[in-house]
């Protein structure tokens, strides 16, 4: 019965959501794809070696990549601008269209790799713009009883759209003869996903909590009576409408007279530099370079045939879907977000300084097969992503969306976003050529990277775990502190403002 009365914000979920299922299918899909050698015939990149080896074949993987996450940077920029001034639906309509566009380019590009950077930076600018507005649109339209799970589905129908590419790619690569038909299937596809959500958006209700900060009431009623499934004259819409009017009324008291200098008050600062190196650290875990480029570093680690490493690639998809779904439902409430980062730090370091000691100890020299060596390798790689999942993917994400005040929180969470997508765009860029030329090393560093953000979680992180968002003033320290030096500031910006009048008066007198 709770499921029937809140079919249509499942149904507006899903929808939305594939915004985030293009994102994960983004990020995996090209890696898969430049592993054919049709893909490599078409574009007249270099054959018959495998993972890195061709200096000249990882300038071009790093930049297909890359030029993705730099498209995304721009776009969740543009996004933060567009969400409130065109509205959540809307925004996501036209970024559906930027979206296929770019996918288009990719998909009839042949001959000359340009077509590929080309579509590949249109179709990051529309991925970035709906990861920044698919969490706000959804959770808006949610009622608070379920708000929590299925604002979790944006990680798992990430992971799942990761997944598909890796499997998709394998089943071409199987089932298809080495044609530029081969590698054009699972580019081509991304048109699917985007097609639904287009197609999708225009028989969903725009945010009410949008509508009503809009002065539109009744559209905003509509709204939320359809999203329910509910009579615009119920006491349920009534309320519920009722408690949206007065947040906004209190946003809207909370942000007056909000300056910049605010940002750098103690409690504030702590708390924006801590979302800073965060996001810094969750991509110098080395994920993205592993879930980018995932069918070359298993060829790098032994796995060397095409199909097999394909094949490799699809299984760490699947553990890293049923792991993020696990942690969601049972972990990340009740083990706690530091703890959870520490842990995570520490064995994903583990993982990564084993498969770089096994490389240099065991290097793949017979490709015919995969030797044991391989196979650890492999399996350090799996064990990797189970932690990873299980603290430093979901967590960033939930922490940095939580700690922020309310007169802040907008601009804490995009400047979170943005620092993702920036080092996204360095850590992709460099992967290739740091395996090409250092090899084994390019574990360790990242094995380094991994224990150091542990270590830097376990002394300047704050647990939030069972706190409400009242309480985020409290745990950063000197609320009594902090509300006087506000005061000072709005106190500086009464008084400019005074000798501002007084200053026109005298010029008008003086007249």
């Amino acid at each position: 019965m709770a499921f029937l009365k809140n079919s249509r914000v499942y149904m507006l979920s899903a929808v939305a959501y594939m915004g985030s299922f293009l994102f994960g299918y983004d990020t995996g899909v090209m890696g898969s794809v430049m592993a054919l050698d049709s893909f490599k015939n078409d574009f007249n990149m270099p054959t018959g070696s495998t993972g890195f080896a061709s200096s000249e074949a990882a300038d071009i993987e790093s930049n297909v990549v890359a030029l993705l996450t730099a498209g995304c940077f721009f776009g969740a920029i543009a996004a933060s601008f567009a969400n409130d001034r065109y509205g959540r639906r809307y925004s996501l309509l036209v970024l559906s269209v930027i979206f296929m566009v770019g996918a288009a380019v990719q998909t009839a590009g042949k001959g000359t790799i340009a077509y590929i950077y080309g579509g590949r930076v249109i179709a990051g600018f529309g991925i970035g713009g709906m990861s920044a507005i698919t969490p706000v649109y959804v959770s808006e339209n949610c009622p608070a009883n379920v708000r929590g799970r299925i604002a979790g589905l944006f990680q798992e129908f990430l992971v799942i759209g990761v997944t598909v590419s890796y499997w998709l790619c394998y089943g071409v690569e199987r089932n298809f003869a080495s044609s530029t038909k081969q590698w054009r299937l699972p580019i081509g596809f991304q048109l699917v996903p985007s097609g639904i959500m287009f197609a999708g958006l225009w028989f969903l209700k725009e945010s009410p909590r949008w509508l009503m900060k809009q002065g539109r009431h009744s559209e905003a009623v509509t709204s939320l009576a359809w999203t329910r499934r509910a009579d615009p004259e119920s006491e349920e819409v009534k309320q519920e409408i009722a408690e949206i009017k007065a947040s906004i009324e209190e946003e809207l008291l909370s942000t007056e007279g909000l300056t910049w200098r605010e940002v750098l008050l103690p409690g504030n600062r702590v708390r924006f530099i801590n979302a800073f190196i965060m996001m810094f650290w969750q991509q110098f875990s080395g994920t993205n370079s592993i879930g980018y480029y995932a069918p070359q570093l298993f060829q790098t680690i032994g796995v060397a045939s095409t199909n097999t490493s394909l094949f490799t690639t699809g299984i760490y998809g699947v553990v890293k879907v049923v792991t993020t779904g696990i942690f969601l439902l049972v972990g990340i409430d009740k083990v706690g977000r530091k703890w959870s980062l520490v842990a995570g730090g520490v064995w994903m370091a583990t993982m990564m300084f084993v498969l770089g000691a096994v490389l240099v100890s065991y290097p793949p020299v017979d490709t015919s097969s995969v030797s044991s060596a391989s196979i650890a390798m492999i399996v350090m790689v799996y064990l990797y992503v189970i932690g990873y999942s299980a603290s430093w993917g979901p967590i960033p994400w939930v922490y940095i969306s939580e700690i922020f005040p309310t007169r802040l929180r907008a601009y804490g969470v995009g400047m979170g976003s943005a620092t993702q997508w920036l080092f996204n765009f360095v850590v992709t860029k460099f992967t290739p050529s740091a395996i090409s030329n250092i090899g084994w090393r390019t574990f360790i560093m990242f094995g380094v990277f991994c224990m150091s953000m542990g270590v830097w979680v376990m002394f300047f992180v704050k647990e939030t775990k069972g706190r409400s968002l009242e309480d985020m003033d409290a745990l950063f320290g000197q609320v009594n502190n902090l509300e006087p030096e506000r005061k000072d500031l709005e106190a500086d910006n009464d008084k400019d403002t005074g000798s501002h009048a007084r200053h026109e008066e005298e010029v008008t007198v003086g007249r």
